[in-house]
């Protein structure tokens, strides 16, 4: 049995991006950047279904219709927002804010070191892990890959691989800082997930979010994801409206790779590194 750890088990190494191959060109040719919105995804899921779009998104608290005990104190609780969007989907009540429904996003996936298992022993090791297949067969809407093969190339799934992420990164927040962002407006974040209906169709959740962090909680259901997201936290109309069409950041191609093949069993990924011992 191996008791070994990460010490840093939420750190990354690598991180990816699913889109179609017609953004993959221009995201590695020019470095075009399409933040979208959690309203978005969640007319997404009303046309689709749940996968790349989800109706939960930007839940600060879900409760029973019925459940005047606590719905009452959170209500009260989220009152200041004048913007409180209380949406009902069947017996169950969501709370959101009209305001953060409609901030700019941009997703990816981290690849964390909890992913792979911790080795015995500190030196160059060889690290294995897989991405579950409905990552992949939730970007492209569950599609087989006969039907995958009869779309245009340029809408067909892809993958992008950024290998030098803190480069990217820099890239990306020049950009924004360029354009008139404040540092503290661009808000980068793992998303953690949550079972909605662990407590039952009685249950209730506040998670307890200061706005805009509502929108780096999600439901479980879409824990395969391992998603991080870039928040732009602002109510600068100018920057949002320009963040409304592509960015671009310049080209990618060099920090960059591209799977140009739709992943439908999934990934196998094997890497080699150096551990090092954590002295306690």
């Amino acid at each position: 049995m191996n008791d070994n750890c990460w010490g840093n088990p939420d750190a990354f190494s690598m991180v990816l991006r699913c889109t179609k191959m017609r953004y993959a060109r221009t995201f590695l040719n020019c470095g075009q950047i399409k933040f979208s919105t959690p309203s978005s995804w969640v007319e997404y899921e009303e046309k689709y279904g749940d996968g790349r779009g989800d109706r939960f998104e930007g839940t600060m608290a879900t409760f029973n219709i019925w459940d005047f005990e606590n719905s009452l104190p959170i209500l009260r609780k989220y009152s200041y927002y004048t913007d409180l969007l209380k949406i009902q989907n069947g017996n169950r009540i969501y709370l959101k804010r009209r305001r953060d429904m409609h901030l700019p996003c941009f997703c990816l996936y981290y690849l964390k070191n909890s992913m792979f298992i911790c080795p015995k022993e500190p030196g160059i090791q060889k690290l294995k892990t897989s991405i579950p297949y409905s990552y992949f067969r939730d970007f492209a809407d569950n599609m087989s890959p006969e039907e995958v093969q009869k779309l245009p190339e340029d809408e067909r799934p892809v993958l992008i691989v950024i290998e030098d992420y803190p480069e990217f990164k820099r890239r990306l927040v020049h950009k924004l800082i360029e354009i008139g962002l404040l540092d503290r407006e661009i808000i980068e974040t793992k998303v953690s997930y949550f079972d909605f209906d662990q407590y039952g169709e009685f249950g209730w959740w506040d998670f307890g979010q200061k706005s805009p962090m509502e929108l780096a909680v999600k439901h479980i259901r879409f824990k395969d994801q391992n998603e991080g997201r870039f928040i732009i936290n602002t109510d600068n109309q100018r920057i949002l409206q320009l963040l409304d069409k592509p960015i671009e950041i310049g080209p990618l191609d060099d920090i960059c790779i591209l799977c140009d093949h739709y992943l439908y069993d999934g990934m196998d990924i094997v890497m080699t590194a150096k551990v090092e011992q954590i002295e306690e």
